[in-house]
C-alpha cells in the first residue's frame, strides 16, 4: 500500500499530540503523504473543542512552517474539517473534509457524536425515544454537507451510528434508517463523490465496523462514489489504523482503487 492519511487532529482541537508529533509519527510509519485537518470553528453556543478565530491562523502558519521543515521527507497537506455549522472560511487549506457533528432539535444544539449517555438523553428529550427520528434528522442535515462546506471529502457519513455497536439502540437494516441514509447519500453524490472510509471509532473501541458501514459502501459503489482511507487520528498510535484490513474489505465490496492527495490533486491508488 502507498501510505497516506488526511484526517488527523492535534492539540489545536481535541487531539493528544502536537502537529509535529503527528507528522514525525507518520514519517516513522513510512507515510508518503499526510494531512492534518483540524475542526473548524462553529457558531454552536456550546464548547465543541474546535478551533476559533485566534487559533485558526496559528494552525495554518504552523503547518506552512512544517511543510518547509520536512520537505523531501513527506508531503504535508493542510486540511480543515469544516462542520456544516462552521462559520469561518477555509482559505489557506489544501483540502476540506465536510462533516455534520450537530443536530438542533427544538432549537437546542446537540452533539451527534456524543457519548452513549448523551445520545440517549438527546433521543429521549427531543425525539420521544424514537432513534429513527434522530437518525432521520441527522441525515437530513448530512444531505447538504457537501453543498454547505464545499468539501473535497465527505467525513464519517453515518456518524449517527457511533454508539450503536451491534445495533444496540436501533436496527440499521430498518427501512426508515436505510431510506434516510440512502436519500442523504444520493443528495451528496450530486456535488461530491469522494467519501472517507473512517476507522477512528474502531480504534477507540466503540465500533467493530468502519464509517460508512459495509452495506453503505455497496450503495456508494453502485452509485459511482469513490473512497479514501482515513484513520481520523487523535493520537500518533492510531495513524493508519486497520488500513490493510480496510483495503481488503473495499476489494471485497468491489472497489478497484482508493484515492490519495498529491500536489496535483487527488489520484487513484490500486487496491
Amino acid at each position: 500500500m502507498i501510505l497516506s492519511n488526511f484526517h488527523a487532529h492535534t492539540t489545536y482541537c481535541d487531539g493528544a499530540n502536537s502537529c509535529e508529533e503527528m507528522l514525525t509519527a507518520a514519517i516513522e510509519k513510512g507515510y508518503r503523504a499526510f494531512g492534518i485537518s483540524e475542526h473548524s470553528h462553529t457558531s454552536v453556543p456550546i464548547d465543541s473543542g474546535n478551533m476559533n478565530a485566534e487559533s485558526t491562523p496559528r494552525y495554518l502558519a504552523e503547518l506552512r512552517a512544517l511543510k518547509e521543515k520536512y520537505a523531501g521527507k513527506i508531503e504535508l497537506f493542510t486540511g480543515i474539517e469544516q462542520d456544516a455549522l462552521g462559520d469561518l472560511p477555509t482559505d489557506g487549506a489544501d483540502y476540506v473534509i465536510g462533516s455534520t457533528h450537530f443536530v438542533c432539535p427544538n432549537g437546542e444544539y446537540r452533539f451527534v457524536d456524543d457519548g452513549a449517555n448523551g445520545q440517549l438523553e438527546t433521543v429521549k428529550k427531543h425525539y420521544g425515544g424514537d432513534w429513527y427520528a434522530f437518525a432521520e434528522d441527522y441525515f437530513r442535515l448530512e444531505a447538504n454537507v457537501a453543498v454547505i462546506t464545499k468539501c473535497n471529502i465527505v467525513g464519517h457519513f453515518d456518524l449517527v451510528n457511533k454508539n450503536n455497536e451491534g445495533d444496540r439502540f436501533f436496527d440499521t437494516s430498518h427501512p426508515r434508517y436505510r431510506a434516510a441514509a440512502i436519500a442523504a447519500l444520493e443528495e451528496i453524490l450530486k456535488t461530491q463523490r469522494l467519501f472517507e472510509v473512517n476507522t477512528g471509532a474502531m480504534y477507540r473501541v466503540l465500533r467493530t465496523e468502519q464509517y460508512p458501514q459495509t452495506w453503505l459502501l455497496r450503495e456508494l459503489l453502485a452509485r459511482g462514489g469513490e473512497v479514501i482511507l482515513s484513520s481520523d487520528s487523535h493520537d500518533t498510535a492510531s495513524i493508519g489504523y486497520k488500513f490493510a484490513e480496510m483495503a481488503e474489505l473495499l476489494k471485497g465490496v468491489g472497489f478497484t482503487h482508493h484515492k490519495t492527495l498529491t500536489r496535483d490533486g487527488f489520484a487513484d491508488i490500486k487496491l
